[in-house]
């Protein structure tokens, strides 16, 4: 067995430490010898480090997996790399190299069998690896690993030696880069051949492995949010401890998705994707990757099904579960004058655009409301005629039917509070905006900026959108919401025109100064697009979803980053704003499609959608008596 390496960290690293992770990167099967999750390498440069770790394997049968990713999920750098080599399969003539760029950290993993001593290994990181990383030359560190190993002549195999993770540090600006190292003596040479991994989808044409993948993803999406519901629900009644187990189970799952989430985007973008064509063999790695965690995560629920079925026991607690559906839906019965009066006034105070993504939430919510009240009718009937069975179907679609109405309401105040504080926000932000746009202008009228002219238009023209958005040529109502991404719009540009006349102090000071702005736009943005999906999900395909959960990933980041990197962080919660926006707009289109009996971009129609979850799917309740069938398919 492996022992757990060591973790050296000088003093003067602990500061640079307290941030936490930027994102959750947790442990995976690297697909090949290189990967690279956050895009830092450029084409040329992945094939100068494919290249050295050829070079490498043809020395001396070591075969070096490279790992780029944003960040180790929280764990110590060695026991990550393990759990990623583990979970790769690695072994004997195997070594891997993870750096996770915004943690500014990178760890090892070696078999035991490996040569070197302690001084050679510290040798090699601290006078090839380190001074590459620090200056972000990521290839660069990779190529001269891969060069110092297949160079060493102190035996006959991989110079890795006995490292399980490096413990030397190199200062850079921001952070550190950290390396454990577990002091082991080789026992031999290693084998110096290692077949390939083979296609696990071999004779499946790509476009239908990506169809594939892309149901699959489709359908652990629906599973997941189900099983959240599920788990919500019985949380309530039997308190956090009993359901400690499926909270578990449903939090890995819920990672795996992410994961997939995110390898579907970069087969999205155009650095990786369709637009440029990604590399078959590529392509397909990804694909398979994605369709193992959907596999693995969908069977991790479908193992608490049994056992969450027998905690909530519907058929024997059916009339209790009725009564408290019945309260419930009086609750939000009551609430309906109050948010169309809130509604009648926010149309009264903002423009249609700015109301757009809850513009039919209230014709929802009433449809939702009526079809929970007629299914939890026909449950009371049904336990009447002694059909207890027949019951829990109509109790399932009573409960999404409910939770998807609180959610449509509540989608209103939310966006309602969101336009106000931007409205509030907006003349302060206009004022910096104009601030930053007379010192651009400056540099360009003293002769220093000669090449900020295109930024400076840039911002000049998101600067009058924003105008028009606050006040429009037709005298009609604003849209302050729009009018703050114009302006973030213009902050880029001029960030960019400035960045030459200001030191890297001042870039952070003005980056702290917007990010908090940033935040709330990528927030109410993001709040919007999950709400518009998640009751209408029914009929939105993977492109929205992807674009969604990519939103809150970097969102994520930006929190994460923002005391110690708040460049960066303003960079991450602009990203994610976009990314919401591109969701809400990609499932508004869905919806569009599926209401006149099309597909939608995502080729996905109605009723395709598997509910999953603990629960196993809602059963006979979708098909009977006055139950609203189009509203609830839609709704998932």
């Amino acid at each position: 067995m492996r022992r757990l390496p060591a973790v050296l960290v000088p003093l003067a690293a602990v500061v640079l430490l307290g941030g936490g992770p930027a994102l959750a990167e947790p442990p995976f099967d690297v697909p090949a010898q290189l990967t690279d999750d956050v895009d830092v390498l450029s084409t040329s440069e992945e094939s100068q480090v494919e290249d050295a770790l050829g070079q490498l394997r043809s020395a001396d049968g070591t075969q070096l997996f490279v790992v780029y990713v944003s960040s180790f999920d929280g764990v110590q750098q060695g026991q990550w790399a393990q759990a990623t080599a583990d979970a790769s399969g690695l072994g004997t003539g195997d070594a891997l190299f993870a750096v996770a760029v915004d943690d500014r950290r990178y760890g090892y993993w070696v078999p035991d069998d490996f040569p070197l001593t302690d001084a050679e290994i510290e040798q090699l990181l601290v006078s090839d690896v380190d001074p590459r990383l620090s200056q972000e030359d990521w290839d660069g560190a990779a190529v001269a690993l891969a060069d110092g190993l297949a160079g060493d002549d102190g035996g006959s195999g991989s110079g890795l030696g006995t490292v399980a993770v490096v413990g030397g540090i190199a200062a850079v600006a921001g952070g550190a880069y950290l390396v454990s190292r577990s002091r082991r003596r080789r026992q031999g040479p290693p084998p110096t051949e290692r077949l390939e991994r083979p296609d696990p989808n071999a004779g499946v044409p790509t476009e239908q492995l990506e169809a594939q993948a892309s149901t699959a993803l489709l359908e652990l999406d629906e599973a997941v949010k189900t099983s959240r519901l599920d788990l919500d629900y019985a949380r309530l009644q039997y308190g956090q401890e009993a359901v400690a187990g499926f909270a578990e189970a449903l939090a890995a799952s819920e990672q795996d998705l992410a994961r997939a989430f995110s390898l579907r985007q970069q087969l999205d973008d155009e650095s990786g994707g369709r637009e440029t064509g990604a590399d078959e063999p590529t392509k397909r790695r990804m694909l398979a990757e994605m369709l193992q965690l959907t596999t693995a995560a969908d069977a991790r629920l479908d193992e608490q099904a049994e056992a969450f079925d027998r905690l909530r026991d519907l058929e024997r607690t059916a009339p209790q579960a009725l009564d408290a559906l019945t309260s419930r839906a009086t609750a939000l019965r009551g609430r309906l004058p109050a948010e169309e009066d809130r509604f009648a006034a926010l149309q009264r105070r903002y423009a249609p655009a700015a109301l757009a993504p809850v513009a039919d939430n209230l014709a929802q919510a009433r449809a939702r409301l009526d079809a929970a009240e007629q299914a939890i009718a026909e449950a009371r009937g049904d336990i009447a005629a002694g059909r207890t069975g027949g019951a829990v179907g109509d109790i399932r679609v009573a409960e999404d039917a409910l939770a998807q109405t609180g959610t449509l309401l509540d989608a209103v105040g939310r966006l309602g509070n969101d336009l106000q504080a931007a409205e509030a926000r907006v003349a302060q932000v206009r004022a910096e905006t104009e601030e930053d746009l007379a010192e651009a202008r400056a540099l360009v009228a003293g002769g220093t900026g000669s090449g900020l002219r295109p930024q400076v238009a840039r911002a000049e023209a998101a600067l009058a959108a924003a105008d028009a958005a606050l006040h429009p040529a037709d005298g009609g109502r604003p849209d302050p919401m729009a009018a703050l991404r114009q302006l973030e719009e213009a902050d880029i540009a001029l960030e960019q025109a400035l960045a030459v006349a200001r030191d890297a102090d001042q870039r952070a000071q003005r980056a702290a100064a917007s990010l908090d702005q940033a935040l709330l736009t990528a927030r109410s943005g993001i709040a919007a697009a999950g709400d518009f999906i998640s009751t209408r999900r029914g009929a939105v395909g993977p492109e929205a979803r992807t674009r969604l959960a990519e939103a809150q990933r970097h969102l994520d980041v930006a929190v994460a980053q923002g005391r110690t990197d708040p460049v960066g962080a303003l960079r991450e919660a602009q990203l994610a704003d976009a990314l919401a926006q591109e969701a809400l707009q990609r499932a508004q289109s869905d919806v569009a499609g599926w209401g006149d009996g099309g597909y939608g971009p995502g080729g996905y129609g109605p009723g395709g959608y598997g509910p999953g979850g603990f629960g196993g799917g809602h059963g006979a309740g979708y098909g009977r008596g006055g139950v609203d069938l189009g509203s609830l398919v839609l709704g998932g």
